[in-house]
């Protein structure tokens, strides 16, 4: 078996999901995952659910499945929306429906052709955020306050997500447009 020297200090740091996490000040996880070809079944551990992966034809999938590129991109609007409840919940901000859409774009160079050269991380990801929430009727209708704060409460969102900031970090280039809508 090959293990990287990485990969035994990730393996130690592995410890059990607490069920008081969110007095924790982290959140372990152990992902596990089993399949064949590009299939592959994702388990978490303590957890009821799984899910599945599979891939694009291109990629030799069967496109049975969500991606695993698919699902990074899903974790991306996902996390946004659960950080965005917490900031909300911390700055007294009622939300309702959260409407999210996403734009990528993949290079192929390097993941599908092999290449040496170049980089199999996200080219650009755009993401599209149109949420409720109360922050006008808080302000009485006062615009110029309510885009301050729900420009305050994005930038918190952003700086509070892990998803974001591993997108952020990666280098891809990374846009995000937010609306607020009424409740």
């Amino acid at each position: 078996m090959f293990r990287s020297s990485l990969s035994r200090t990730a393996a130690r740091a592995v410890r059990t999901l607490s069920t008081s996490a969110t007095k924790s000040s982290s959140i372990p996880l152990r992902i596990c995952g089993r399949g064949t070809g590009t299939q592959q079944t994702i388990t978490i551990k303590d957890k009821p659910y799984s899910i599945q992966t599979d891939t694009y034809p291109v990629l030799g999938g069967a496109d049975s499945a969500p991606s695993p590129v698919a699902y990074s991109l899903a974790s991306l609007t996902s996390c946004n929306q659960v950080t965005g409840a917490k900031v909300a919940e911390d700055h007294g901000i009622k939300l309702g429906q959260w409407n999210v859409r996403l734009d990528a774009v993949l290079p192929t160079d390097v993941l599908i052709k092999g290449k040496c050269e170049g980089n199999p991380n996200w080219e650009s990801v755009k993401l599209f955020v149109r949420v409720q929430t109360n922050i006008l009727e808080s302000v009485k209708g006062d615009n110029l306050e309510a885009d301050a704060r729900f420009r305050h409460f994005v930038r918190e969102v952003e700086r509070r997500c892990p998803i974001t900031q591993l997108f952020k970090r990666s280098g891809v280039q990374y846009e995000s447009e937010w609306l607020n809508e009424a409740l």
